[in-house]
């Protein structure tokens, strides 16, 4: 049995697609490795994962999205029953794909506030988090068709991956996809990223992009502000713990459809700004914690630089972050490029055009 089938179906990258297909196995490597560390070394497992792994993501999704879509190891994961040839393969209907983009981001919704209660300072825990979510990711790849139901459907990164990579810098090679399936339609992977949401959209997406594009600053801006709980404490903050994060993506909802309406003709840009606002809010709150300026929340400290740098020094950095993605979402001239270069289709010879 051909586990990996290295043959790239565009001219001249088989080297490359070998060259991934290596990465994806390492990455997958390291995802078992940390995974190991959150039940035997869950001090160690917690500050990696959650202070070092989590905080590159939303800058790889906003500079390569195409990069973490190619060596994601719940993504190589959810793939796996396809190489090894045990995935029924089942079609998943177009008109379903949004409701799974909507589950997926309600999943995010769920997880994101319970890191305060409980992963955040529980290695065992969010192993167990890292498992489920495994188990369902391969539970996926054996019923339906490639990327589907996972990679493009109920993953909860998913839709924070539409909404940060509408400008990405370069296109890579699709490193999963030897041939073209069609199993997502529109493919996210190779379609031109221009609009993070379908113009002519059903009602399931039109929810999906309100909750996302419009609520995420503020739901981030509500998740820095919420207090940290240790113990069973933390249960009975519950209403606290989403609280805040929901008043904060309540208010940035409001202000998102303020500016829709106002600039009925602007949706797409209203859509980036907010994108811009998400991740620059994020790297606004996360850079001082992950690097000890704020040494009231030491479980978020990743290296304590503080003793080395003043204290200003974080804050013209942030400010200059905040600028980067901002001139980088907003600014940046826009160029019809997808996250990847599409393979050749499996049902008939011939590239299928990616532009």
């Amino acid at each position: 049995m051909q586990l990996f089938n290295t043959h790239n179906s565009l001219p001249g990258r088989r080297g490359d697609f070998l060259t991934w297909r290596i990465i994806q196995f390492l990455f997958w490597l390291v995802g078992v490795l940390l995974l190991i560390l959150l039940f035997y070394k869950p001090g160690l497992g917690t500050r990696l994962f959650w202070n070092g792994l989590i905080p590159l993501a939303p800058a790889l999704l906003v500079l390569c999205t195409g990069v973490w879509r190619n060596i994601c190891p719940l993504g190589t994961t959810s793939l796996l029953p396809d190489r090894l040839g045990i995935s029924r393969g089942l079609k998943i209907p177009v008109r379903a794909q949004p409701v799974l983009h909507l589950a997926g981001l309600i999943l995010l919704f769920v997880i994101i506030p319970l890191r305060h209660v409980l992963f955040n300072h529980d290695g065992i825990a969010t192993g167990l988090l890292l498992m489920g979510l495994a188990t369902l990711a391969f539970t996926s790849g054996i019923l339906f068709e490639r990327k589907s139901a996972w990679c493009s459907g109920l993953c909860p990164v998913h839709p924070v991956e539409k909404l940060y990579g509408s400008n990405v810098a370069f296109t890579l090679t699709n490193a999963h996809c030897a041939d073209c399936v069609k199993c997502s339609v529109p493919c996210p992977d190779s379609s031109p990223v221009t609009k993070p949401f379908l113009l002519h959209r059903p009602a399931v997406t039109k929810a999906t992009e309100f909750l996302l594009a419009g609520a995420f600053p503020g739901y981030i801006w509500g998740w820095f502000h919420t207090p940290e709980y240790t113990g069973d404490d933390g249960w009975q903050h519950l209403e606290t713990v989403y609280g805040l994060p929901l008043a904060g993506a309540a208010c940035s909802f409001v202000f998102y459809l303020l500016l829709t309406r106002m600039f009925p003709h602007q949706q797409n840009r209203v859509i980036r700004l907010f994108a811009a606002a998400a991740v620059s809010c994020y790297y606004w709150y996360r850079l001082p914690l992950l690097f000890g300026f704020n040494q009231d929340e030491p479980q978020h400290l990743l290296i304590d630089l503080s003793p080395l740098l003043p204290g200003w020094s974080i804050r013209v950095f942030t400010v200059l972050t905040t600028a980067f993605f901002t001139w980088w979402i907003l600014i940046r001239r826009r160029e019809r490029s997808s996250w990847s270069f599409r393979p050749k289709s499996a049902k008939k010879n011939g590239l299928i055009p990616v532009k």
